[in-house]
């Protein structure tokens, strides 16, 4: 009952994506603030397909024009986040893509960068938006860069998650890879600093960005890093960056960066929501009425909390955040608008408005906050041809606000209608699905048995998906190395082909390796495996094993497992899914849910571990 449930509910907001694909749309009467920092008038503005056609009055009209009263109300472009982790909700919680997606749409913010993915992820992403199944707003996918022992490369996601370079000529060996999977942007971690409260990462040396920054220029991709220090952000700007992003936080911003960032076109975007000590957040009545029921709760027990400490690292790192804006502002760089959101009780949506809030705050006017957060950001992304004001070509990004936000920025909580790319969004529908308890309902893949036979050459699985390698978290951590049978042996069938595992262990007290095999591509779909009993492998090993049921709905440490034993003789394992248990009692195996099979190795600290494993599949 509950996942048909989850299927009408998607159902109807499908129906009504289409059903508010109008042809032609004329906003009448709004005070329209174009975008550009010129004043807001008051005009009409005519919408054909996907773009706007004309601003102004006494447009000439089409007969059967839908029209949309705009009096008393403010038309502004659509809204962007330019950092973004749509797969973290906030707080720790299963991933959810429509809720956050929601998120941003009810907010008004029609473009975002999404740094939450790998390659693999971007195609099912754009296929599920792409399908009209969904609502989300535009998707700027990234692929992520790092340099070994660097952000982005401890929590032991994989170099198939954070693509690790340190030298100018691994850099150009890696990109082609990186831009076969066609993203929308580049992400490099290019900063190693923890922000005086945990050691030091690594840091990327400025050639090795600069490879990355050409080549991905060469392909018309963008580049955006992580970099919060001073000297990293002199990196940054001298390898040709179009945005430094989160902020310099040690120091302040003094006239050599300055002069780099305008030399080289690089811009700022600062991420001061992400920073802003929680202990000391307050919000408006209107901005708490925009979180869901849980993220509202949160924030209710926060502000009744006794403890405001804000330890000194961080009270140092806000103030000179803070006035690093002002010094960037008068100097005249660009700033445009990112959050993180995801991380660290930074909401999806919410947390753009009130990164816009926050300019205001630090020197900017409404109207100027507005200008970074359209026209600004879009140029950030080389996508201003196409949209961040309000003019005719324009895509059709709009929002239509309660109020003057341009000239109080605190109507920006109140967004009474949304459209992107001319398609206005069903904003109470969308408000319903943020707010639901349950996961929201994700496209299916029936399983058909086969999971991994060899019968594929190019190290992918029979289900077209890519094995990769994930370690134990830490810059320390365990390393998995995997070699595929080319060729099957003398006399052997393609299901004669083995995938062999050779693990170090790193110094965590319990480390391990985990073999992930996608039984979707990324995986975001989700494998329904409910016509079969088990998985069945055939392996030979000595040593500690796990066979893990990567489930949509669950938070990591809750998914299924089972143990299992490898001996010195190639064995037919089989692991009937009434063994696999979680450790929420609570939790229930769905096997119409399911992501990914994780084969773990472990060991002692320091040692090795290995495992032959032969065709998988369920049984």
């Amino acid at each position: 009952m509950k996942r048909l449930a989850l299927c009408i509910a998607a159902l109807a907001l499908s129906t009504a994506h289409a059903a508010l694909a109008a042809d032609a749309i004329l906003i009448e009467g709004a005070r329209v603030f174009d975008g550009t920092g010129a004043k807001a008038r008051v005009a009409d503005v005519l919408v054909e397909g996907e773009r706007i056609v004309a601003v102004g009055s006494d447009i000439d009209v089409p007969a059967d024009v839908e029209r949309v009263d705009g009096t008393g109300k403010t038309l502004i472009p659509g809204l962007h986040d330019l950092h973004t982790h749509t797969r973290s909700p906030a707080y720790s919680a299963p991933e959810d893509l429509p809720k956050a997606w929601a998120g941003y749409l009810l907010a008004g913010v029609t473009s975002i960068n999404d740094f939450s993915v790998s390659g693999e992820m971007i195609a099912p992403i754009r296929e599920m938006v792409k399908s009209g199944d969904y609502w989300a707003p535009h998707l700027n996918e990234a692929i992520r860069f790092g340099v070994p022992g660097g952000h982005g490369t401890e929590y032991g996601w994989g170099n198939f998650f954070t693509m690790q370079v340190a030298t100018p000529r691994a850099a150009h060996a890696e990109m082609p890879l990186a831009l076969s999977y066609n993203p929308d942007m580049i992400k490099v971690f290019a900063d190693g600093w923890r922000y005086g409260r945990d050691p030091d990462l690594m840091d990327m040396n400025e050639p090795t960005l600069a490879a990355i920054v050409a080549d991905a220029h060469k392909q018309g991709k963008p580049v955006v890093t992580h970099t919060v220090t001073l000297e990293g952000a002199k990196v940054a700007a001298a390898a040709g960056v179009n945005a430094v992003g989160h902020g310099v936080g040690d120091a302040p911003v003094d006239q050599e960066l300055i002069d780099l960032m305008k030399k080289n076109h690089t811009a700022y975007i600062a991420t001061l929501v992400v920073y802003e000590p929680q202990q000391t957040r307050t919000m408006s009545a209107a901005e708490m009425a925009e979180l869901n029921p849980g993220e509202r709760a949160r924030e209710a027990a926060q502000a009744a909390s006794d403890d405001r400490t804000v330890q000194p690292y961080d009270a140092r790192r806000w103030a000179i955040m803070r006035d690093n804006i002002r010094r960037l502002k008068k100097a005249g760089i660009p700033v445009g608008i990112g959050t993180d959101a995801g991380i660290g009780g930074v909401y999806h949506g919410p947390g753009a408005v009130r990164e816009i809030w926050w300019l205001t705050q630090l020197g900017y006017t409404p109207a100027q906050a507005l200008v970074a957060a359209t026209r600004t950001s879009a140029e950030i992304m080389r996508q201003e041809g196409d949209h961040g004001t309000i003019a005719p070509g324009q895509r059709a990004d709009l929002v239509l606000v309660d109020g003057q936000p341009d000239k109080r920025i605190e109507d920006l909580w109140h967004v009474a209608r949304v459209w992107v790319a001319g398609r206005e969004a069903p904003l109470a529908k969308l408000r319903a699905l943020r707010d639901a308890p349950a996961m929201s309902a994700m496209p299916s893949v029936a399983m058909t048995g086969p999971i991994m036979t060899g019968a594929r050459a190019d190290g992918r699985t029979d289900l077209d998906t890519l094995p990769v390698a994930t370690t134990d978290p830490g810059i320390d951590h365990s390393h998995l190395i995997a070699v595929h049978d080319v060729h099957a042996g003398d006399g052997e069938q393609e299901e004669g082909k083995h995938t062999f595992l050779a693990a170090q262990m790193g110094a965590a007290p319990r480390p391990y390796v985990q073999w992930v095999l996608p039984l979707t591509r990324g995986p975001i779909f989700v494998a329904d495996a409910r016509e079969f009993a088990g998985v069945e492998f055939k392996a030979q090993g000595t040593g500690q094993y796990r066979m893990v049921l990567e489930s949509y709905g669950l938070s990591g440490g809750d998914w299924f497992a089972a143990p299992f034993t490898a001996g010195d003789g190639e064995t037919t394992i089989r692991i009937p899914f009434s063994a696999f248990r979680s450790r929420d009692a609570d939790a229930a195996l769905d096997l119409s849910q399911l992501r990914a099979l994780r084969i773990q190795l472990s060991g002692e600290t320091g040692g090795s571990a290995s495992l032959r494993l032969g065709a998988v599949r369920f049984y």
